[in-house]
């Protein structure tokens, strides 16, 4: 019987490591080939012992601005962020409290405006921009991910307020507080953690969307768009400059997911129970 046990904690330790290296192998690529030179990453069987240089970091600043892609990516992700978020928890909040008719229908239409893919709806976004003169801004950004971000923003925070006991409004109504007053000062503290993981998947899917920016966007690229531009420089794909911006592009959302990652999973842990209730 010990065997048995040894030998399935074995299997799993085994399982668990593999899928580590699946998932963290490319990350690992991605970092050595960004201090490699040319003839290391083009190596054939690959070099696994190398010098490591920064010649790709320093091409990366004498010959390519990076600087508006970044204000570009920082501006529309930010703005796009907190408008979810001004939009979103009041949505969330009426959906959870109040009774509205064919609430399981409208919570249901909210979902599904989420599942539909990228390529299903950028046909409509382009038209409509390029209609009202929006094209290649980054007004048209903001909308845009705001449109994708709200539902997931609304889904998450429903959890959360439905989570919250009625009784604590109720208490503070009757202290005298007005329901605008109880939400603001009673349950709106209480959501920090699913506001706090709401915003940051929001922020980081907003930094990272490549699809949308790459369609609607020609001048004012996010810093995604501009990276992948790498591989049109010159008659040569720059494997080493476009590893190091791709570097440099992850820090912000890997920072962000470190510092946060106990919001994240209370926020999927709100999303859970309320999908089991």
């Amino acid at each position: 019987m010990e065997r048995r046990t040894l030998l399935k904690k074995i299997l799993a330790y085994i399982f668990i490591i593999c899928t580590l290296i699946a998932l963290y192998f490319p990350v690992y690529w991605l970092i050595t080939m960004s201090f490699k030179v040319r003839i290391d990453i083009m190596s054939i069987p690959p070099r696994w012992f190398f010098t490591p240089t920064l010649a790709n970091f320093s091409w990366l600043f004498s010959h390519y601005s990076l600087q508006n892609a970044v204000v570009t990516s920082i501006i529309v992700a930010l703005s796009a962020t907190c408008i979810s978020l001004a939009l979103g928890i009041p949505c969330a909040f009426a959906l959870s409290r109040f009774a509205i008719p064919r609430k399981k229908d409208i919570e249901f239409w909210i979902a599904t405006t989420r599942m539909l893919p990228p390529v299903a709806v950028i046909i409509p976004f382009y038209f409509i921009w390029m209609s009202l003169r929006l094209l290649d801004t980054r007004t048209s950004l903001v909308i845009t991910y705001l449109v994708i971000n709200l539902p997931l923003i609304i889904w998450i925070m429903m959890g959360f307020f439905r989570a919250l006991p009625r009784e604590l409004e109720e208490a503070a109504r009757v202290d005298g507080a007005s329901r605008w007053g109880s939400f603001l000062r009673v349950t709106l503290p209480l959501a920090l953690p699913g506001i706090g993981a709401s915003s940051i998947l929001s922020f980081i899917f907003n930094w990272n969307e490549f699809f949308f920016a790459f369609v609607l966007t020609t001048t004012n690229r996010t810093l995604p768009v501009e990276v992948a531009s790498f591989m049109a420089v010159g008659l040569e794909v720059k494997y080493g400059e476009m590893a190091a911006a791709g570097v440099l592009a992850s820090i912000p959302s890997l920072i962000f997911a470190i510092l946060a990652r106990k919001l994240i999973v209370t926020g999927f842990r709100g999303i859970a129970g309320f999908a089991m209730k």
